[in-house]
């Protein structure tokens, strides 16, 4: 019954999935069944239904793609790291849809990370996905992964300051945080994420409107870059960003 009907709202979301080929389009089928599956047991998503995950989670990953190839070298591989990266969104699915993106998923339960460890060594990808049982906030402070990304997103996780200042300390100088966010999200959070940003050596560098489908809210990518190093003390312990 799952599989049939996640065939069947993918194939009534084939126009949509466009960017797909056939083999990245059964990687998808795969990967969700997978979750499908695995959230029996384990909430990764709020909502398991097979539409909702096609256009909830995977269709608003998708509309990165063309934000991050414009960041994409032509040869050569470019670095992604997704903070909070729960059920794969949108990092598994960005692993899947350009093979020259070398993909880190940061998540903090370790539940989670067993489900994207499995779905890593099932879609059998070129450059497999990495999967770190973490916090950003510690890791942004360890020598290994602090300044290592060219990109970083982050999906519901939380406002935009506290967010950037989740992602900034991973990226490289020169280097880009994509956020995904509504309209009036970032109405409500510019003023405080943008005094956050200055203090960690990176700025607003875009903000990108996303057509919406059906009747959705108005959703942006808020493009950041890193011009400077983030100075130390930065990311602070949560404790601490969460308070302010």
């Amino acid at each position: 019954m799952i599989k049939d009907s996640l065939q069947e709202a993918l194939e009534l979301n084939r126009d949509v999935l466009s960017a797909l080929d056939a083999d990245k389009f059964e990687k998808l089928r795969l990967f969700l069944n997978s979750l499908i599956a695995y959230n029996e047991h384990t909430n990764l998503v709020a909502k398991a239904d097979a539409t909702v995950l096609i256009e909830r989670h995977v269709l608003d990953s998708l509309t990165l793609l063309p934000i991050i190839r414009r960041f994409m070298p032509e040869q050569g591989l470019t670095s992604l790291v997704d903070v909070g990266a729960g059920g794969g969104f949108p990092g598994v699915i960005l692993a899947m849809s350009v093979p020259e993106l070398k993909v880190s998923l940061v998540e903090a339960t370790a539940k989670k990370c067993r489900f994207l460890e499995q779905a890593s060594d099932l879609l059998k990808l070129e450059h497999p996905i990495t999967v770190i049982n973490g916090r950003a906030e510690e890791l942004g402070t360890l020598s290994d992964y602090r300044g290592s990304y060219d990109l970083a997103t982050a999906r519901a996780v939380g406002s935009t300051a506290l967010v950037s200042e989740l992602l900034i300390p991973l990226v490289k100088v020169g280097g880009h945080a994509l956020l995904q966010k509504t309209k009036s999200q970032l109405d409500q959070e510019m003023g405080e994420a943008e005094k956050r940003l200055k203090q960690m050596g990176a700025s607003v560098e875009e903000m990108v409107n996303i057509e919406p489908e059906k009747d959705e809210t108005e959703r942006v990518v808020l493009v950041l870059k890193k011009h400077s190093e983030t100075p130390d003390g930065y990311p602070r312990p949560w404790s601490r960003i969460k308070r302010d």
